[in-house]
């Protein structure tokens, strides 16, 4: 089971998603476009019935996936109607007209993408093909910001392969493999991703989801341990589930025994107070808990779970 120690978050299954059907023709990613009809998303609901999760633009204005600028009015309907969970990609490659406002417009963007529909998303992908129009830098600006109002999971997507100084910052890699690869180049492409330690969505790697060669390579990826979902079609097999946020962080030795530590330096305290005095030490279990003792003519340390208590006689 693979946990990443983020606190506050609820566990996320494994992502199935189809994203790619017949290429664009009824591509998820085009969900919330206006250019789209309701029953062509009814189409769409109908041919991912069998996924989890829905991958969805939420900025593009390349006309062949439908032009969504700006968050509208009737995204929450569309998103609550879809019937999965939405995994939103916040922006688009080959939108040359969105980049050229800045990246203080995407950091805008986001913000209200977040506040008009965090509570109905699974979580974040960052940009479509990060590399071909952000820096590295940019790209964790970008995380920086969107971490300030959200704690959900945030992924980053590249051209085909993995750029250490692009994921980084990134909660989950979503990888692209590139498209009619050998079996062996498939695999070498996952398996490269994995070494980076991160949590890895084999998002990209054949048009048509639906086929049976999408189904196979889908049930491929999900053989690797640290893949955590695919995106462009899978038979039956399923990938490790993602959990978020329940892995509390380890306490340091010092702070596991803080109690014991003080016990331990009050009693050595006393002892070097008594001389050569050996003490009496008494440990008695009950209902309550524990009790641990020292004792002479001198002083007397008791201990629990919730209190110390310490008495000293001093003679002049």
């Amino acid at each position: 089971m693979l946990t990443l120690g983020v606190v506050g978050q609820n566990s996320n299954a494994d992502f199935r998603s189809t994203f790619l059907i017949d290429a664009h023709r009824l591509s998820t990613l085009s969900y919330l476009s206006d250019d789209r009809s309701d029953a062509w998303r009814a189409s769409v609901r109908g041919a991912i019935s069998n996924d989890t999760h829905a991958d969805i633009l939420a900025r593009n204005t390349d006309s062949v996936w439908g032009i969504v600028d700006g968050v509208g009015g009737n995204w929450r309907s569309r998103l609550q109607g879809l019937g999965k969970k939405p995994v939103l990609w916040l922006i688009s490659d080959d939108s040359p007209e969105l980049y050229a406002r800045g990246l203080d417009s995407q950091i805008d963007h986001q913000n209200k993408v977040v506040s008009e529909v965090d509570d109905l998303v699974s979580h974040y992908v960052l940009c479509l093909e990060c590399d071909e129009y952000y820096s590295p830098a940019q790209v964790s600006t970008l995380i920086s910001k969107l971490r300030e109002k959200t704690d959900k999971p945030i992924g980053v997507h590249l051209t085909p392969g993995v750029q250490a100084e692009y994921i980084k910052d990134a909660d989950i890699i979503y990888l692209q493999t590139g498209f009619h690869l050998s079996e062996q180049k498939f695999r070498q492409q996952i398996e490269n991703a994995l070494r980076f330690g991160k949590p890895v969505v084999v998002s990209e790697y054949h048009l048509n989801g639906t086929s049976a060669e999408a189904k196979r390579l889908g049930d491929i990826a999900c053989s690797y341990e640290g893949v955590i979902g695919t995106g462009n079609g899978r038979g039956q097999t399923s990938c490790q589930t993602l959990e978020w946020g329940t892995k509390k962080k380890k306490k340091e030795w010092y702070q596991e025994y803080e109690k014991e530590l003080i016990v331990t330096g009050i009693g050595v305290a006393t002892l070097f107070v008594m001389l050569n005095r050996e003490p009496t030490v008494r440990f008695q279990i009950n209902d309550n808990g524990y009790e641990l003792g020292l004792q002479s003519e001198q002083y007397d340390l008791r201990y629990t779970e919730d209190r110390i208590r310490a008495t000293y006689r001093i003679d002049f």
